[in-house]
């Protein structure tokens, strides 16, 4: 889905820096961290965990859209969100369309620079194959009329909306543009599951929060990383997991391998980390 006319002359007036009394207005009620995607990473999880952590605040809703389709609903609303983070210094939100490669969503990383420059981003990623299909199975569940698995790659609107997202690399060039790899922490959603305590201690540290062994245990349930937003949660339809034929993995894999390589050395993660 595109902007109308008038939002995004709005959005382009941002970008050029002339809503910077709005946004001053607002105070220090604005995020510190943004969790950007991937969607179907495990994003969900770590909004519901992260404020269990006596210093970090998560926005609600946790997906604002802000920096994009929410962006004519002003900078007093956004800041909204945030002011009863109170006493924890550390505040985010998780919209995982600013990563995506939807057109209401491509000035998302200029306008985040151009009012929060010293902002943190948290980039989840997850095996690409693995994140399509939870993802379709998302979007099926919640849309009639969703094309079939099979036939993913005949539609223009889902290779754009789910097969991009999964096309990690080249989406976060869109944010390496704006803001320095210091400010960028990636992580995965197969080292978030298997490796929680060390995985969740170096997210801490890159937010700035405390990463004391009572603080980190603080956010898993028995040392374990908590199931949520599972499939055929919130009133979803449980689509059940498609069927994949050689022809349409070929296909994604060969598509995404080139962008799946990048993307692990740039984490300093081996090329074998995802069996495509």
């Amino acid at each position: 889905m595109g902007l109308n006319r008038r939002l995004r002359k709005l959005i382009d007036a941002g970008v050029k820096g002339e809503h910077q009394q709005d946004m001053e207005r607002c105070g220090a009620s604005l995020p510190t961290f943004i969790i950007i995607g991937a969607a179907k990473s495990a994003t969900t999880t770590l909004t519901t965990i992260l404020p269990r952590h006596p210093q970090i605040f998560i926005s609600k809703p946790k997906e604002p859209k802000f920096f994009g389709r929410c962006y004519d609903k002003g900078w007093q609303w956004y800041a909204r969100l945030f002011r009863k983070a109170k006493r924890r210094p550390l505040r985010g939100e998780a919209t995982t369309m600013y990563a995506s490669a939807l057109s209401g969503f491509q000035q998302a990383p200029a306008l985040m620079h151009r009012y929060l420059p010293e902002l943190k981003l948290v980039y989840v990623v997850r095996h690409p194959l693995d994140r399509i299909e939870s993802q379709w199975r998302h979007r099926s569940g919640r849309k009639r009329g969703t094309p079939r698995f099979d036939a993913m790659l005949r539609s223009r609107h889902l290779r754009k909306l789910i097969v991009g997202c999964s096309l990690y690399h080249e989406r976060l060039q869109s944010f390496r543009a704006f803001y320095p790899d210091r400010q960028i922490h990636c992580l995965t959603f197969e080292d978030l599951v298997s490796q929680p305590q060390a995985t969740l201690s170096e997210l801490l540290e890159f937010l700035g929060a405390s990463t004391s062994p009572e603080h980190v245990q603080l956010l898993l349930d028995d040392g374990q990383l908590p199931r949520v937003n599972e499939a055929g949660d919130k009133g979803r339809k449980l689509i059940p997991p498609p069927t994949w034929t050689p022809r349409l993995r070929r296909q994604l894999a060969d598509l995404l391998r080139p962008d799946a390589e990048r993307m692990l050395a740039y984490m300093n993660k081996p090329a074998t980390t995802w069996d495509l």
